[in-house]
């Protein structure tokens, strides 16, 4: 059998690839798969249904995946999306891949390396912010804190499903404004920054492959709903953000090395924990690239 890639590929009779949910809104882990071979086009076919139904893919025990390895594993979802931080904000090396980006806290010549080094995150979308958000993320954990640091999901297409009638009027019509700034990782620090971006996007916004809904907004980026007066659109995201973040629709991920993870960067929000600023914690990120979004 040979792998998409035209190499020898391991057959999933060789090593049989076992899907097991890790909640029953999101969330399952992979197991029976070495990320460092070639895949068949049967492997490939399992987890993008995986990837599709659950949301987050959790893949562990994935000891010395290469930059290669882990491009290789995302480009089964779709081409590999642009670095979203700034070109001269990089400081990968100059033989990393153009797309990656450090999820990182080391520092050389007094530096970060990475993005995003330090501190807890609230729950977000990547790049909502942009036309053309990615459609997927993936991290790869090459270090991680023993304690902290944890990677909080929560399913927007649960959130949709469990609008009430007036929430969903509202929703199924509606547009919000979603605002970002570089480093600012809460709320407050983002709508009282004067260097954002923004976009509108839809409030309810189709899977693309299955064309299943999920409630667009999140508590770090959507400022406001298009239309609406602000006290007034103000309660309303407040009332879905608490919706998204029930406890009932997320999955909480603890860090090991050799984790890899993708998620589904339209149906889903995302949060970190805070951890020890001395605690080494580097993970490499790739994105999957993305459309404009679709109204569900």
């Amino acid at each position: 059998m040979r792998s998409l890639d035209g190499g020898p590929a391991m057959s999933l009779s060789e090593s049989p690839v076992k899907v097991t949910p890790l909640t029953p809104t999101l969330g399952a882990e992979v197991t029976g798969i070495d990320l460092t071979r070639a895949q068949d086009a049967e492997t490939v076919a399992l987890l993008r249904t995986a990837f599709q139904k659950h949301l987050v893919l959790v893949i562990r025990d994935q000891s010395g995946l290469s930059p290669d390895d882990q491009v290789r594993f995302c480009e089964f979802f779709g081409p590999l999306g642009a670095r979203s931080r700034p070109a001269d904000d990089r400081r990968e090396g100059a033989d990393a891949p153009a797309e990656v980006m450090f999820v990182s806290n080391r520092k050389e010549d007094g530096r970060f390396i990475g993005s995003l080094p330090e501190g807890e995150m609230q729950f977000h979308m990547d790049q909502c912010y942009t036309e053309r958000p990615a459609r997927a993320t993936c991290l790869y954990a090459i270090a991680v804190p023993d304690e902290g640091g944890d990677t909080l999901f929560a399913s927007l297409c649960a959130a949709y499903d469990a609008l009430p009638g007036d929430l969903k009027r509202i929703v199924d019509d509606g547009r919000a404004r979603h605002v970002f700034s570089y480093d600012s990782t809460n709320a407050d620090a983002v709508a009282n920054s004067a260097d954002v971006r923004e976009c509108v996007q839809p409030m309810a916004v189709a899977q693309p492959e299955t064309g299943r809904p999920a409630l667009y907004v999140n508590r770090l980026m959507t400022r406001e709903i298009v239309g609406m007066a602000p006290d007034a659109g103000r309660g309303v995201l407040d009332r879905l953000i608490d919706l998204v973040e029930r406890p009932e629709f997320c999955y909480r991920h603890k860090w090991r090395v050799g984790d890899l993870l993708i998620w589904d960067n339209l149906c889903t929000v995302h949060a970190r924990t805070d951890f020890d600023p001395a605690a080494d914690r580097h993970l490499r990120r790739f994105t999957i690239a993305g459309a404009p979004l679709k109204p569900a």
